[in-house]
């Protein structure tokens, strides 16, 4: 399904066209500057809607799994340069001219490069590139050497996300106030991938958690086959507040979270008990968010070994990744920002004067040239 308001743009340029065409309809060949000037803007316009609606849709998921195995490589290669230079004369008295001629040599260079592969792809840690052979005695780099086999791993994974470009279409936004009132209550969206393939999935807004690193660790333990077998990425949020909206301003604020995510929010006006909990999910299964939820507010208290047990559990036997091809529908309803349409609505007629005027002297500079040769 076209886009209506691209179809709209697209009649601006075919319009300005036309009005150029019957001005100046009695000249000859008065067509072809026209043509030209419409052809240039149906162009413009359809590159600005297509690059608006890429910028708009693109997103970063997180993908998780664990090392499957570190590499030391060793290898060569050939690095081409000229050499044995010389001056070549040819020709004799004033027509005798002198170029500089080269030979083609090859200097051989040693690398030494170190590796690490997991089931969400692979990473290079250090390399060296030297063209003394003793390059392969240097010591392998520390973060090389810490780099444990089946430990966790994740990475940033870019990706189209329709529903992020019209987030109205599946969610209602919350209103002004209720963003407002837990505006200090709303982390930033937990993307942020350090030491080549870490990530902290465990956020506490209003809390300061002494055990979040034994948290994060349980998190990404339990992605390492639930990452590749489930595709899915896990986030718990415990906030301070007792106030059940609280969902609504966390998931407008993250644009509903990824399509692969699970959001475990906890909302806790006094640590540990539980005062409602919620799942910020895009699974299809219904169940999966309502057993999950009903099972934590049964704890009563924040206990991690449970919660993360619970997690496993559910996401394991109920947790169903929806695919973004399901929202493919929504791309028709992409519009560009409304600067870009005002920019358009001025710069296509504008744009389209200056365009006859340049294409017609062109044309009749050529027909003027023909005539005189003739």
């Amino acid at each position: 399904m076209i886009n209506p308001t691209l179809i709209w743009f697209l009649c601006l340029p075919i319009l300005v066209g036309l009005g150029l065409w019957y001005v100046r309809r009695n000249e000859r060949d008065s067509w072809q500057p026209a043509a030209i000037n419409t052809g240039i803007g149906i162009l413009v316009i359809a590159m600005s809607f297509a690059i608006s609606s890429g910028v708009a849709t693109m997103d970063v998921e997180i993908w998780n799994g664990k090392i499957t195995a570190k590499d030391r490589i060793h290898d060569t290669y050939e690095q081409p340069y000229s050499c044995n230079c010389r001056s070549v004369s040819s020709g004799s008295g004033q027509n005798a001219t002198s170029t500089t001629v080269c030979d083609t040599c090859y200097e051989t260079h040693y690398t030494v490069k170190w590796t690490c592969n997991s089931t969400v792809g692979s990473w290079e840690i250090s390399k060296l590139d030297s063209t003394r052979r003793s390059v392969y005695a240097s010591p392998d780099p520390a973060r090389w050497k810490a780099i444990q086999i089946g430990e966790p791993a994740s990475r940033r994974h870019n990706y189209t996300n329709y529903v992020q470009a019209v987030p109205q279409s599946l969610f209602t936004p919350s209103s002004a106030g209720l963003k407002q009132k837990f505006a200090a209550l709303i982390p930033a969206y937990p993307d942020n991938v350090y030491d080549v393939y870490r990530l902290n999935r465990f956020l506490t807004p209003g809390y300061s958690t002494p055990d979040a690193p034994l948290w994060n660790n349980d998190i990404s333990m339990m992605l390492r086959e639930l990452g590749p077998t489930k595709q899915v990425n896990t986030i718990v949020v415990i906030a301070k507040t007792d106030d059940p909206n609280y969902e609504y301003a966390l998931r407008d604020a993250w644009e509903g979270a990824n399509k692969n995510d699970v959001v475990l929010v906890i909302g806790s006006a006094q640590f540990p008990k539980i005062d409602f909990v919620r799942v910020l999910t895009w699974s299809k299964a219904e169940n999966f968010k309502i057993e999950l939820r009903d099972s934590v507010l049964a704890l009563g208290t924040i206990q991690r070994e449970p919660i993360m047990g619970l997690l496993q559990l559910q996401i394991s036997k109920n947790f169903v990744r929806r695919q973004m091809r399901e929202f493919k529908y929504l791309e028709s309803e992409i519009d560009p920002p409304t600067w870009l349409l005002a920019v358009l609505a001025v710069i296509i007629p504008l744009g389209g004067l200056v365009t006859y005027g340049v294409v017609t002297g062109f044309f009749a500079r050529n027909q003027k040239s023909r005539f005189t040769r003739r």
